[in-house]
Order: structure tokens, then sequence, then C-alpha cells
């Protein structure tokens, strides 16, 4: 009976299996594709028929990490009573990426730009989007459970653009939960 979002959900990836664990133990969970098309909704569609269980449901929605707009809308959409799913998210597993192989930092371009958006940037605009319709539901005794997707990588590995830099930034979330106002809507896990 839990509720999930989960972004960067794609072909062979670790948020497939996730779903499928989700989906086996009765949640309800989003999932996100950049890739909307009758394939990909069939992809999803196969996965939910071999590992959904009593209870589960899985939704597919088009989403664009990297735009504010698409944001704020797929938060409204679950949370929207009316127009929407009408859920309050237990979980959040955002693992949307863009791989930057083989750029130095003499090769930062505006792909890099758009990683680093959607891997941080934007990552931090779905939380506060989440904390500001718990708060404005009032809903402070079910945190969400942000699990997010550190990288070892911390410069180390080199020719990766920006994606070193967004990983690492994330980090700084542990504290800002204690130092900032949305520890009580949002619980944070790397």
């Amino acid at each position: 009976h839990k509720n999930a979002l989960m972004t960067g959900v794609g072909k062979g990836s670790i948020g497939v299996e996730i779903v499928k664990g989700l989906l086996a133990g009765g949640a309800k969970v989003v999932v996100t594709t950049s890739r909307y098309s009758r394939e990909t909704v069939e992809y999803y569609q196969g996965i939910y028929q071999e590992c959904g269980s009593k209870g589960s449901s899985l939704t597919v929605v088009p989403f664009n990490q990297g735009s504010k707009q698409d944001v704020e809308a797929l938060v409204n959409y679950i949370y929207d009573k009316e127009k929407g799913l009408g859920m309050d998210l237990d979980y959040i597993l955002p693992f949307a990426a863009l791989p930057e192989n083989g750029r130095e930092i003499d090769g930062l371009d505006d792909r890099s730009e758009l990683a680093h958006r959607v891997m941080l940037t934007n990552l931090l605009r779905l939380l506060g989007a989440v904390k500001s319709k718990k708060a404005a539901l009032q809903l402070v005794t079910r945190p969400t459970e942000v699990v997010l997707p550190l990288s070892p990588n911390h410069g180390l590995f080199g020719s990766d653009g920006l994606y070193s830099e967004s990983k690492i930034s994330l980090e700084t979330l542990f504290n800002r939960w204690s130092s900032e106002s949305w520890g009580e809507y949002l619980c944070i896990a790397g």
C-alpha cells in the first residue's frame, strides 16, 4: 500500500528491478519516461503483467526532467485528486541521468548543462515541489523517503562532463535536511 515515483527507469537499468520489486509488493508506482511511445507503454505493461500483485498499479507518464514545467506538472498530476492520481508519495527514486562520456573540462557544452539540470537542479525542484504540495495539504506525519542516486565518482574517473559534480552536490542534502524547513516532509537516504 505504498506510493512510489521513479524517474530514469530504462530498459536494463537498476530502476527496472526496483519497479518489479515494488509492484510485487503491492505498491502503486508512477514511472516517468522521456521516450513515451506505444513501444514504451507495452514494455511497462509487460513488466506489470509479470510482477504486478494485489493492490499494485503502474502509471507511465511522459516527462522531461530537464523541463521546469514538466517537474511542476508531474507533481501536480500526482497530488491532484480531481485531475490526477490523488496520491501522496511514500518514496521518490529519482534516477534520471544523461551520460556525458568523453567530455573533459574543455569540452563542456549545452548537453553538459542539460545533464546537470536533469541530475541536480530539477531533481531539487522536484523535491521542492513535493514539499510544497505536502505542506499545502498539511501532510506532516508521512514524510516521503527520497533515495538519492549517489556515486563514488567524485571526479576520479574523469571525462564525464558534469556528472560527478551533480552527484557530489546531492550529498549536501544530508546537511540541508536538518538546516532547512523541509525535514518533516521529506527524508533523505543515499
